[in-house]
């Protein structure tokens, strides 16, 4: 009986093993954020010969100001399988329209930590992202509602008149469109 329980127990233990060996956790374009599984085999994946021009929109709420939203994160999660996918970088286009709740985190590291009291998880993750070339556009209307002001916004997020003329012109322009909340 004790050598059964030692063979059941070990063959357990292999396939742990095996089955963990199989996951390979990568971040091909955006480093610090956005990590995804690096699969061996899948049927369906992004073309590395295509130009890819993608929008999102990001209506999430500032919930838990001391981390980034989910929705937010997954912009970087959404470049990275690409890049996995044998994208390079200069193949994504991707814009990403911030309005309604999410609009605070785009304020600059001093505002956010005064509106909110806690150090921004987003300007590190913004500014992570522009430098892979992400344009970062504010909607314009929601910015100035929500009570902020212009010379609070954080470096290079491009403001927009609105998230909706934003939405309309990227959609005309080819760009997939996706909206996260």
């Amino acid at each position: 009986m004790k050598l059964r329980i030692i063979i059941a127990f070990s063959l357990l233990l292999i396939t742990q093993l095996s089955f963990s060996q199989e996951k390979k956790w990568v971040n091909p374009i955006i480093k610090n954020y956005g990590r995804i599984l690096e699969l061996e085999k899948v049927d369906v994946a992004p073309d590395p010969n295509m130009e890819y021009e993608i929008l999102i929109e990001l209506v999430h709420k500032l919930d838990k100001p001391e981390s980034a939203a989910f929705a937010a994160t997954n912009v970087a999660r959404l470049i990275n399988l690409h890049g996995v996918g044998g994208v390079k970088p200069e193949n994504l286009k991707v814009a990403v329209v911030i309005h309604a709740g999410a609009t605070s985190s785009v304020l600059n590291a001093d505002a956010y930590k005064t509106k909110y009291e806690v150090e921004s998880p987003y300007a590190p993750l913004y500014k992570e992202l522009m430098e892979a070339g992400v344009e970062v556009i504010v909607c314009g209307q929601s910015y100035s509602m929500y009570g902020n002001k212009m010379e609070d916004l954080m470096p290079g997020v491009k403001i927009g008149t609105s998230a909706l003329t934003t939405i309309s012109t990227y959609q005309l322009k080819g760009y997939a469109f996706f909206k996260w909340e």
